[in-house]
């Protein structure tokens, strides 16, 4: 198993300048980085490239889902919009040798509707023809993309391994898989152990944090049927501590982030890195 922390941990938005931030991952001993991507003209992978490869890291990009990036979208010009920004992650991806591209493609996270069932069929076929767009791209380029349900509050389109699993057979294409993120788990997973036996070997990348976005180990998040659920479809992939910063404003209000969760944020990734690497060894 390689552990890695989201660079959301500290800072929003993440650009090729911070290699501070990347030089204090590696110190801290993370073995890959977590890059979100909330505007590909921030983060140039000819620039990092050198930086991580000095560092020792390696690196996932994680695309950032918000506003008008849409793959649902009735309007075709918005669906092209978010084409276009995958496909620029995509790129971005490729040239920094992430074989995976995660997060919750399929529509942007926090938008809120009460639909109705008409509406939201129509949606979801949407999502499933521009990801089966998506997914050819993704082939091409050698990289395949990590579906991330999410919580209720966040999405109603996908919420569990179970959801995941049915956009995955609409779509039917072996370059889109899963990604898993135990924060959402905690809320719409009645079994952390039978939801990645579901996801199984379209498991392709895994983010943490604690049952409250804290530090791993903190909460009351099910940290032994996550473990056995990994070790069961013998998942040997990166598993990220993903959470978020109270010092992004912009970030931390879209995500409820309202207290801190440790002194710093470093001591935050010290703290959750020293439990992964205990809670993974035992047993």
């Amino acid at each position: 198993m390689q552990f890695g922390a989201s660079t959301w941990l500290w800072t929003s938005p993440f650009t090729s300048d911070q290699v501070e931030l990347l030089q204090k991952i590696a110190g801290l001993g993370f073995d890959f980085v977590e890059l979100p991507v909330e505007d590909p003209e921030h983060i140039a992978a000819d620039k990092l490239r050198p930086v991580l490869r000095d560092l020792g890291l390696e690196a996932v990009v994680c695309t950032a889902v918000v506003g008008d990036r849409d793959l649902s979208a009735e309007d075709p010009a918005i669906r092209q919009k978010a084409l276009n920004y995958f496909e620029s992650c995509l790129t971005l991806a490729e040239g920094l040798d992430s074989g995976v591209l995660v997060g919750p493609l399929y529509a942007p996270v926090a938008k809120p509707r009460l639909s109705t069932e008409a509406l939201r069929t129509a949606e979801w076929e949407r999502s499933v023809a521009s990801l089966a767009q998506l997914s050819q791209t993704a082939g091409e380029r050698g990289i395949r993309l990590g579906l991330e349900p999410l919580n209720r509050f966040e999405t109603d389109m996908v919420c569990t391994v179970e959801d995941a699993n049915r956009m995955l057979a609409d779509v039917n294409s072996p370059h889109l898989a899963i990604a898993l993120d135990s924060f959402h788990m905690n809320i719409e997973e009645t079994d952390f152990r039978e939801a990645i036996r579901q996801a199984g070997e379209r498991l392709v990348h895994v983010q943490v944090s604690d049952s409250h976005r804290g530090v791993p180990g903190e909460g009351n998040s099910d940290w032994a049927g996550l473990r056995e659920g990994l070790r069961a479809v013998g998942y040997n992939g990166k598993l990220s501590i993903e959470s978020f910063s109270p010092d992004a404003s912009s970030l931390a209000e879209a995500v409820c982030i309202w207290r801190r969760f440790a002194p710093t944020q470093d001591e935050f990734a010290r703290k959750g890195l020293d439990f992964l690497r205990r809670w993974w060894a035992q047993g």
